[in-house]
């Protein structure tokens, strides 16, 4: 699935990937989440150290 997924994205600018992803979430739909972790982990994974503890900080003020 992770795969097809990033098949399917590749190519895409930051506008396509933008409103993917915003009419992902307003589907408010189950699978949806799946192919964002997708994202999720394929971003998070690209950090490097000091970037993902920013980030986790950010997602933490968050919750």
């Amino acid at each position: 699935m992770r795969e097809a997924l990033l098949m399917n994205l590749k190519g895409f600018s930051a506008s396509q990937l933008q409103q993917t992803i915003d009419e992902g979430i307003a589907s408010q739909e189950e699978t949806i989440l799946v192919g964002l972790g997708v994202l999720f982990e394929k971003y998070y994974n690209s950090l490097d150290t000091d970037t993902k503890q920013q980030f986790l900080q950010n997602i933490s003020s968050l919750l």
